[in-house]
Order: structure tokens, then sequence, then C-alpha cells
């Protein structure tokens, strides 16, 4: 699978197929410890863009979200698998909504620096991002 022509990637976070959000807005989440093929991708790249890819059908691009100023430097897929959370250079951190493909929330200056670093916890609201700046901080999500 190749994503080329999309300028240098900084980060990439796999999606089960079992989380894309199916028509009527529902998440299809896997059962526990039933095996679930990892068919999608998303990445953040420094062309400031976070795409949705389809690894399945030889990395295809399903979407792309444009709302950054400057490169981004971490992605992840929300446990739910309805949103894609990224992080960049332009001090943000961005939460896109996968079925209506479109930017919800913008945390602007997440960071007084660049935003390096994102992870979620898997049960709860939790978001956690790292910087420039020598700082880990804790964010609540609705």
């Amino acid at each position: 699978v190749g994503l080329s022509g999309r300028g240098v990637v900084e980060a990439l976070s796999f999606m089960a197929s079992s989380l894309l959000p199916q028509k009527g807005g529902t998440s299809k989440p896997s059962a526990a410890g039933a095996s679930s093929s990892w068919d999608y991708l998303a990445s953040g790249s420094r062309d400031r863009t976070v795409r949705l890819w389809s690894v399945a059908s030889g990395g295809s691009c399903l979407m792309t979200f444009r709302a950054h100023e400057n490169w981004v430097r971490g992605v992840l897929v929300h446990p739910s698998g309805n949103h894609v959370l990224s992080c960049g250079d332009d001090r943000s951190i961005r939460v896109f909504d996968i079925k209506s493909n479109r930017c919800l929330r913008t945390m602007e200056d997440a960071h007084p620096h660049f935003v390096t670093s994102i992870a979620m916890h898997h049960t709860l609201p939790v978001l956690v991002s790292g910087g420039v700046d020598h700082t880990v901080k804790c964010w609540q999500l609705d």
C-alpha cells in the first residue's frame, strides 16, 4: 500500500473495519476477542491534511480533512470509530467527524508551541497531548 503524492507523512493510526461508522450514524463495535481486519488507516502529513485511507482497496483515500494551518504531527482514531483526532505545529488539537467529513472541534493554543503527540484512553473520554514545551496535558472530552 502506498500513500504516494501526499507529502511527508508524520503520523499514522489504524482503525478496524468493524468500527467504521455504518449508515444511520452508528458504529458497529467488534466483540471482545473477535478478529477484525484493520482495513482503514488515518494519516497526518506535512501538507497540513488528515486523511482516511482504505488499506483493503490498495490505499485509496476515502476523505481528506483540511483544517490545520501547519504540519500535522499526530493522529489517532477515537475508540468509537466515529472521529479522527489530530495535533500539529499550529498548536492545535482537532476533532474530525468521519460521518459528516468536517471538523467538529478545535482546541486552539493547546500548547504554547508545537503539539507533537496525542493519545486517548480506550474507555474513558480522556485525551493527553505532548508538545515541544516539554509538557503533557490531559483533556476531558465531552
